[in-house]
């Protein structure tokens, strides 16, 4: 809000007294909002409502700004630092959500993304608490018009093309907070850890935060002591098709998935095959590579049944092992992205992988 001059502020007071004296209404501004998607306009309108009870739920948890104090989160090459507690969550991805949700933090969370995909529905367990989330279509004006003072996602987030750029969200006032595992060479499960850690910082939730991260940590050594004995020679090779374009495949070199095939005793057989995380090859590579099981990733406009079909119905792929042997796991990519559905999806793998361990 821009301050009004002293001039300016006279010019106010003296158009307030007139209106008072002749007993009409002031005038209607003639400036336009900005433009808000349905679903941001109706979150606007139920986020004053909601104010007082998040405000009373801060004061109960931490008093007032005071007692906040500072948080300081070392965020990749960027250090965030907070005064007082996020009141209005924006949750560019439905792991950051969740993540917030797992935390008992979702009176905080103003809007999330709008999601892509039929598969990308939160935890039943915590469908509830998503019921009052609106869905918010990504825009910058939208970020700000919401009354955003946070905004999580991944660092594609972060684009004048997406939501917006650190630059921009934070010239508004916008704190953002980057998911480790986007912003780090070769995404683990350890990456998970650190922001759930984070959001306890931040939110002052340090002994939920540590709770949940001990459970996560438990159910993934649970599964590895199932598999952890198998021999390297027995291992089963992995090879994720996540879409395809012509002929070529898009899938990983290592990164978080990779590692939960590992975690779950399989090998990724296009393990370090390029420098990025993820990576464009050709048939040739599903040939050569000659898996056990093939991971379809469902998520985006491509239907798991046109992924299917690209392996299935290639003749040159008819006598790889999991074509041959109708080997396929379908997961949805949700799952093995940056939150608490970690230790699902590698027990998940797990069981597929090696059935008779569990």
């Amino acid at each position: 809000m821009k301050k009004l001059t002293s001039a300016s502020a006279l010019i106010f007071a003296l158009t307030l007294a007139l209106s008072a004296c002749s007993g009409n209404n002031a005038p209607a501004s003639t400036t336009a909002a900005p433009a808000l998607t349905t679903t941001a306009a109706e979150s606007q309108q139920s986020s004053a409502a909601e104010t007082t009870t998040q405000k009373e739920t801060t004061a109960a948890t931490v008093g007032n700004d005071s007692e906040y104090g500072t948080v300081v989160i070392e965020n990749g090459d960027r250090t965030v630092t907070f005064t007082s507690m996020p009141q209005k969550v924006l949750c560019a991805n439905l792991y950051a959500a969740e993540n917030m949700v797992m935390l008992g933090l979702e009176d905080h969370i103003v809007g999330k993304n709008v999601h892509t995909n039929p598969a990308e529905v939160p935890l039943p367990e915590l469908a509830d608490k998503f019921e009052n989330i609106p869905e918010i279509e990504r825009s910058l004006e939208n970020a700000v018009a919401l009354g955003t003072d946070l905004v999580i996602g991944q660092i594609s987030t972060f684009k004048d093309t997406a939501w917006g750029s650190f630059e921009q969200l934070e010239s508004n006032g916008i704190n953002c907070l980057t998911i480790t595992g986007t912003i780090v060479p070769d995404e683990t499960v350890e990456h998970i850890y650190i922001d759930i850690e984070n959001l306890g910082k931040i939110f002052k939730v340090e002994d939920k935060a540590a709770e949940v991260i001990a459970q996560i940590k438990s159910d993934i050594a649970d599964t590895n002591a199932k598999v952890a004995d198998i021999a390297e020679s027995d291992k089963l090779s992995v090879f994720v098709l996540d879409s395809f374009n012509g002929n070529e495949i898009y899938t990983t070199s290592s990164g978080l998935q990779s590692n939960l095939i590992e975690l779950a005793g399989g090998i990724n057989c296009t393990k370090g095959m390029a420098d990025s995380r993820w990576f464009n090859t050709s048939v040739e590579t599903l040939v050569d590579t000659n898996p056990d099981v093939i991971i379809i990733n469902d998520y985006g406009k491509q239907t798991v049944e046109e992924k299917r079909s690209f392996a299935f119905d290639n003749p040159a792929l008819a006598d790889v092992p999991a074509v041959k042997n109708n080997r396929v796991l379908v997961i949805p990519l949700v799952e093995v992205m940056q939150d608490v559905r970690a230790a699902t999806a590698c027990r998940k793998i797990a069981e597929y992988l090696y059935p008779d361990r569990f």
